[in-house]
This record gives C-alpha cells, sequence and structure tokens, in this order.
C-alpha cells in the first residue's frame, strides 16, 4: 500500500470514529499514532489550553514524549509553547543549533534522542487551542507533505473535542476538561497496572488497551474501573501483548 493509500485509510478511519460513540482520550492516542507511523515522526503528542489557559497534555505516542511536552510547559519554551502563541507552524530542523532559540527546551529534546521538531496548531474559528508536536530522530520529515497531513490530523483533534459529548464551540473549554479528566483516569489506570506487573507504563497502556479492545470498551471506561475497584489489575494485565495499540 502506497503512502497515499495509507493517508486515506487513516482519515477515514478517524473520521469514521467521529460519528460514532467513541472514546475521546483513544481517539486522540491514535490520531497521535498516525503521527509517528505516517508523519515521518519519531513521536507525537497533543497539548490543548484548558479552561484557565493553561497547556495541558492530553495525547502522546510514549513517555518519553509525554515527558517532553511537560518540560516544555514547565520552563515556558518549545515548539507547542510557540505554535500556540503564534497560531501558526513551528518548526526546528535542527535541536543542536536550537539553544539561542530554546535554551531550556532544545537541550532536553536531544537528551531526549530527538533531533528536529514539529509543531502544527488545534485550530477553531480564529483561536487556537492547542498543538501537535512532532519529534523527529533525524530531519524533520518529508517537509510541506509531511506538514499537510500532520495538519489534517491536527484539524481531527479538534474536531474530535468538538464532537465529543456533543457539545458546541462555545463549550470547547468544558469538553477539554472532560478529556483531561479521561486521561488523568488513564494515568492513574497505567500507574496501578505498572506497580502491579512490574512493567513500564508504555507497556501497561498497550495492556489496558487490549482489555479495552477485548471486551469492546473505551481505554477510559477501562481504566475507570480498575481505579474504582470493579476491575483487578490481574484481569488486565494477562499475557503480554505482540503488537502496540493500532499497529498492524
Amino acid at each position: 500500500m502506497g503512502r497515499q493509500a495509507e493517508l486515506n485509510e487513516a482519515f477515514a478511519s478517524l473520521t469514521e470514529s467521529l460519528v460514532g460513540d467513541f472514546d475521546l482520550a483513544e481517539l486522540l492516542d491514535r490520531i497521535a499514532g498516525c503521527c509517528v507511523t505516517l508523519c515521518s515522526a519519531g513521536g507525537a503528542g497533543i497539548v490543548v489550553v484548558d479552561r484557565a489557559g493553561t497547556l495541558r497534555d492530553v495525547a502522546y505516542s510514549s513517555e518519553a514524549v509525554r515527558a517532553l511536552e511537560r518540560r516544555q510547559m514547565e520552563v515556558g519554551e518549545g515548539p507547542c509553547i510557540d505554535c500556540v502563541r503564534l497560531g501558526r507552524p513551528v518548526i526546528e530542523t535542527d535541536l543542536s543549533a536550537a539553544d539561542a532559540r530554546w535554551p531550556l527546551f532544545a537541550p532536553a529534546g536531544r537528551l531526549a534522542g530527538f533531533n528536529s521538531a514539529r509543531a502544527l496548531p488545534l485550530r477553531l474559528c480564529d483561536t487556537t487551542v492547542g498543538a501537535l508536536s512532532l519529534f523527529d530522530v533525524g530531519a524533520a520529515g518529508r517537509g510541506e507533505e509531511d506538514l499537510r497531513a500532520a495538519q489534517v490530523f491536527a484539524d481531527l483533534a479538534v474536531l474530535a473535542v468538538l464532537h465529543h459529548r456533543q457539545l458546541d464551540v462555545e463549550s470547547t473549554g468544558e469538553t477539554i476538561a472532560h478529556a483531561l479528566a479521561d486521561r488523568s483516569l488513564i494515568e492513574r489506570a497505567k500507574g496501578m497496572l505498572a506497580e502491579a506487573g512490574g512493567i513500564g507504563t508504555d507497556e501497561a497502556f498497550e495492556r489496558l488497551a487490549v482489555h479495552a479492545r477485548r471486551y469492546v470498551q473505551g481505554p477510559t471506561e477501562t481504566a475507570a474501573a480498575l481505579v474504582s475497584g470493579a476491575l483487578a489489575p490481574d484481569a488486565v494485565l494477562g499475557p503480554a501483548p505482540r503488537t502496540r495499540p493500532g499497529g498492524d
């Protein structure tokens, strides 16, 4: 299958999810995963602006990306910070030469194993409500071709936020709050599974997602059952999955 056919299939699958009853946290994670596989990215993350005007991470392809996104928010600099502030794409092709631009973020990006970064705005009318960040181990993807595809994924993320719980544009802040609450549940459940199974949090999320698919649930629903005690960690851990969620 060619790259354009793979992109078309991903766009169709994500759009189909939007018209059904979907788990927002899972869909945003799928969007981040698609950016890794289809936009030449080594890692991807999504941040949104909450009701207090603070950037919060809501989806990411790995714990390394999550830590890097949080580093940006802690120090107040980096591609996603500039992207949200300026409302336009931000590209850095060489993090080794970006210390003057981002003196605190650039070294952290290199330490995480990334050499370049891109950030695309999550756009809602004339407002930027977040950013999709792509981190690369080499050069920044295929240029305009990858940026166009990544912007479509960013726009799909905004549509997912808007359509979740059938809320309108004026209720975006409330929807983002729900998305953050869902992510918090998943993080707590991941921690429980990691501790119970003696595994890393990335693997813990894989086990959570596999269990959710097996019982036709969203990861948020499964996470809520774990946190409430209705579902035991041992019931989720089981054998290690052979492939990552969303993988072929």
